[in-house]
Parts: structure tokens; sequence; C-alpha cells
């Protein structure tokens, strides 16, 4: 299965753990993730993984926000963020985050921006 646990602080200080973030694991995976109601995507490279600062408030915010999909991906694997969306970032380390619904990217976020991932999360 592509899910996994992704363990927060808040996760083991609540003395439990929950799966909230799938990994996208290709490009057939990619276009069967954002093609669903609210998905909520960190993509980052390969060498730096997914990003740990931010953990704690997405799982937070997916406590209350089931209806959102969150998910990781790979830059380095994935064709049409590794060639086409992202070609900007090619060198670059910071994480970016986008918010698809129904296959349509509605929001990008470069780099970790807290206050602004909040908003958008809080106003799905």
């Amino acid at each position: 299965s592509p899910w996994r646990l992704i363990p927060s602080r808040t996760a083991r200080m609540a003395g439990k753990m929950k799966e909230f973030q799938k990994v996208i694991v290709d490009d057939m995976d990619w276009k069967d993730t954002i093609s669903g109601e609210h998905v909520f995507i960190e993509a980052h490279r390969t060498w730096t993984g997914p990003c740990e600062c931010v953990k704690p408030m997405l799982y937070r915010i997916s406590l209350d926000k089931e209806d959102i999909k969150f998910c990781t991906a790979d830059l380095d694997k994935i064709t049409f963020l590794k060639d086409a969306a992202l070609k900007d970032h090619k060198d670059k380390v910071k994480p970016i985050f986008m918010y698809y619904r129904k296959s349509v990217l509605k929001k990008q976020i470069e780099g970790v921006n807290a206050p602004e991932i909040q908003k958008l999360l809080d106003n799905i």
C-alpha cells in the first residue's frame, strides 16, 4: 500500500498515530490522486524528504478536516512535477505545497509558509 505512517510530535504526544499523508509513488498514482475533491500535496526532493517542521500542523488539521486528502510526492519521481509544473524549482530545496480540486491546481505555496498553509486549509 502507498500509505505509510509518518509520525509527528503531535501524534506521539497524543499516544497514538494516524496515517494522514498518502505517499504518491508514480505518475499513474499522481493522476488518480489529484482527481479527488480536496487534495493537499507536499512536493519535496528525493534527498530532502518531506518537511518535518510542518507535519505537526498538518496532522492537527487532518484531524478536523477529514475531507482533505493529505499527500507527499517526490519531485524527482513524478514526471508531471519533474518536466512541466516545477521546472523553475529544479535546484531548490524548499518544498512546494499544492492544493488540487478535481485535477485542477487551485493554489501553490513555495517554501514553508505556515500561516499561508494554515489559511488555505482553514478555507477548504
